[in-house]
């Protein structure tokens, strides 16, 4: 999180200028390429739960939403569900989108830093073998590339760096 802190700090106000329900297109694209990155997950119950709201998720971006409503069932279980969470990165995901979800007034722009954050967490956790700090962050591909890839979304929806 050291390099993605450090590079996106400048980022971080502007989000807020973002309409609400360009926030939360821009959260789900951002996570919906996390996990593609992060390749397939182990079938399961935490997969299905993360594949569950994730489609939930895009129906909400489909209908110009402000924020992602997930169903009392699924909110229930998320604790029960993040406790069989130890495949790496799963927990990230699993708080991205609850983040996505507990919104009452829309995604705000500091909820969506968090969200972005918790995206480049999955896959620094995910792809972690060269060590851990602002050196092994550099050193990995997957670090530089979720950086970049967030980075040029914000700056496709705002039109300036």
């Amino acid at each position: 999180m050291y390099l993605w802190k450090q590079e996106m700090q400048s980022y971080r106000d502007r989000l807020q200028s973002i309409p609400p329900s360009e926030r939360l297109a821009l959260a789900v694209s951002v996570m919906e390429w996390t996990l593609a990155e992060m390749g397939p997950l182990r079938p399961g119950v935490v997969s299905e739960y993360i594949a569950s709201s994730m489609q939930t998720a895009h129906e909400a971006v489909e209908s110009d939403a402000e924020k992602l409503t997930i169903s009392d069932e699924m909110l229930d279980s998320r604790n029960d569900v993040d406790d069989q969470a130890d495949e790496a990165g799963t927990t990230h995901i699993m708080s991205a989108i609850l983040a996505c979800a507990d919104a009452p007034g829309g995604l705000s722009g500091e909820v969506l830093y968090g969200v972005l954050c918790f995206c480049y967490e999955a896959l620094r956790e995910r792809f972690e073998d060269s060590g851990v700090g602002l050196e092994a962050e550099q050193r990995s591909d997957e670090c530089v590339e979720a950086i970049s890839f967030q980075k040029a979304k914000i700056v496709d929806i705002l039109g300036v760096e």
